[in-house]
């Protein structure tokens, strides 16, 4: 259990350094509260995350490029991506944090990820950050 919780935050740890990388040097960062993520999220090519109020997420349809695989083989090249977790929102609102159980896509539990804010406000994005050389990644933006 002890592995886990050092994979984790390891992983957190460079998702997060990643994500100062992606988004640190672009100027003012976008923020997000907690009480705006629950709901269904979708993005191009069918991708859809639902986050619930109770700290959880099941995402689908999600590129499997989009999403940075740290500690397991991704899928190959094309595949589309699912899985579930929880979530949290980390570094005063300017990422939304992802824990992925062994489910879905992710063979192993305890694969972290982030989501980067694109917009905050009444409108918000989420992206997922996938090259430091790009500023937005995969964006999802909230329906309904």
């Amino acid at each position: 259990m002890k592995f886990v919780n050092v994979r984790n935050a390891v992983a957190l740890a460079l998702a997060a350094a990643f994500m100062f990388g992606a988004t640190g040097c672009a100027g003012e960062t976008e923020r997000i509260e907690s009480v705006q993520i629950p709901g269904v999220w979708t993005g191009a090519g069918g991708g859809r995350v639902e986050f619930g109020d109770d700290g959880r997420f099941e995402l689908s349809g999600i590129p499997s490029d989009a999403v940075v695989f740290s500690f397991i083989d991704p899928p190959p090249k094309g595949e589309k991506v699912s899985g579930q977790g929880t979530w949290s929102v980390k570094r005063k609102g300017s990422i939304v944090g992802l824990i992925y159980d062994s489910t879905g896509s992710f063979a192993e539990g305890g694969e972290a990820g982030t989501l980067g804010v694109a917009d905050g406000g009444d409108s918000p994005k989420l992206y997922f950050s996938t090259s430091s050389d790009r500023e937005y990644g995969y964006e999802i933006h909230k329906s309904g």
